[in-house]
This record gives structure tokens, C-alpha cells and sequence, in this order.
């Protein structure tokens, strides 16, 4: 079948918008500075590119810290959802060019899968496809962080990679996945958070696109928008033969 993504171009808006706006209610840096450059990069390469990337500084250390490297990956899940592998190298190599570990690496590359089933797929069953894509070379912690945490459990201190993105999945389940109810949902419940604001705000807003619930961005936030869902558009498959994204998560090119 051919690979069709309805409201691509809200859906990416909302993804960056969100995570603008996590870092603006968190009040400190929070990755989302680094996922604006890493889209605009990806725009305007087609691409991972190390070179282009390390010209937008994103060679560095998160201000945020180790688990800032997740929002950068994202990019690469907005820019080619239909091809696995593919988003899969970039957002392990864009975390590694920051110097992140290899388990953030992994880390970063669950958070880029998540961004991409977003875009088509109702949650649960991103999870589940989340879940059957890395089982094979996953730790075992990462799988778990990938489960959402008990309904009374705190959210509280995402430094770690693994933390911000449970904590993040956890928002998305215990809300409709908008961005005000996930950040709502943080911002009311959660404790010592920064990065899991704009990472979750990110996600939700690739899941709920025009439906996001958000404020128009700022104008160059709409302009790196804009370039990369032109340059996904361009990249998804034309043919059924060239989809990569399957339906069936046993099938699934991981």
C-alpha cells in the first residue's frame, strides 16, 4: 500500500510547536533549540549530514544534559517515517555525534520510532510496534522504560535519557496526547523536569497535528516546519513496493 500520512505538514508544525512551547513552560533549555536545528539540517540536506550538523553546533553536549540528545532524533523520525533503517542510522548517529553513550543512542533511536508511528498510528499501537522493533537489541532496560509507568506513579526527574522518555510515554497515555493536556499533565504531577516537557509536547503534537491545541509558533519555527514537510513529502515512497513501514509489527523492518 502506499504510505500516506494525513495532516503531515500540521502534524510536523505541532511536533516542533510543542516542543517550543515545553521548553518555554519549562524556563529552562531543554533540547528543543536542537531539534529546530537538526529539522532544518535534515531539510536542507535530505538527511542525516555530520558536517551540516556540526555547523548548527549540534557536535555538543546538550545544555540540557545527556537526555537533550532525544530531541534532535526526532527530526529524523519526522523526516522519513515510511523508511526504518534509515531513521533508525540517523537518530543513532545524531545522538552519537553529541556525545551520547550508545544505550542514549538507542535511547534517542526509540523516541525518533515513536515520532515516526505517531504521525499514522493510535498510541497503543505505536507502543506495541515501539516495542517489537528494538526487542531484539534492546537492553532490557530500555524496553522497560518503554512501558508506561503505574497510573500513581510520580513523574518526577527526567536527567536520565531512559526516565524522559517513560515519563514522556507515561503523559501521552494518561491524557487525550495534546499538547496542553500532556503538558498540563507534567506540569501538575511531575517534579525536576525539563526535557521530558518538550519531548513529550513533540510527540503528542506529531500525534494530534491540527488537533494539537496550540497557539501559532513563532515564524521561523512555521519556516523550519514548512522545509522539512516538504522534504518528508519528497522522501515518503511513491510506490507500494518502496514502503518500508509495514502494518504488521511481526513484519516490521527493524
Amino acid at each position: 500500500m502506499r504510505y500516506v500520512v494525513e495532516d503531515l505538514d500540521a502534524r510536523i508544525l505541532a511536533a516542533l510547536a510543542g516542543a517550543v512551547e515545553g521548553e518555554r513552560q519549562a524556563g529552562v533549555p531543554t533540547g528543543a533549540a536542537l531539534l529546530l536545528a537538526a529539522a532544518e539540517s535534515a531539510a536542507a540536506t535530505g538527511g542525516y549530514d555530520p558536517d551540516d550538523l556540526r555547523t548548527r553546533s549540534l557536535d555538543a553536549r546538550p545544555p540540557s544534559g545527556l537526555a537533550g540528545v532525544l530531541l534532535p532524533a526526532l527530526a529524523y523520525g519526522l523526516l522519513t517515517p515510511a523508511d526504518r533503517p534509515t531513521l533508525r542510522r540517523s537518530a543513532h548517529r545524531v545522538a552519537r555525534l553529541a556525545q551520547a553513550d550508545e544505550g542514549t543512542a538507542m535511547t534517542a533511536v526509540a523516541a525518533a520510532v515513536l515520532a515516526a508511528d505517531l504521525l499514522r498510528f493510535d498510541l497503543d499501537w505505536c507502543l506495541t510496534r515501539l516495542h517489537q522493533t528494538l526487542l531484539e537489541e534492546a537492553p532490557s532496560g530500555l524496553l522497560h522504560r518503554l512501558q508506561p509507568l503505574p497510573d500513581d506513579a510520580p513523574l518526577r526527574g527526567d536527567a536520565d535519557p531512559g526516565a524522559a522518555l517513560q515519563i514522556a510515554i507515561t503523559a501521552l497515555v494518561r491524557t487525550d496526547a495534546t499538547v496542553p493536556a500532556v503538558l498540563e499533565e507534567l506540569l501538575s504531577y511531575g517534579e525536576d523536569l525539563s526535557v521530558a516537557l518538550s519531548l513529550a509536547a513533540a510527540l503528542a503534537g506529531a500525534h494530534s497535528g491540527s488537533g494539537a491545541g496550540i497557539e501559532p509558533p513563532p515564524e521561523p519555527v512555521r519556516d523550519v516546519a514548512r522545509a522539512l514537510a516538504r522534504r518528508t513529502r519528497e522522501l515518503l515512497p511513491s510506490r507500494p513496493e518502496q514502503a518500508t513501514a509495514i502494518e504488521s509489527p511481526s513484519h516490521d523492518q527493524r
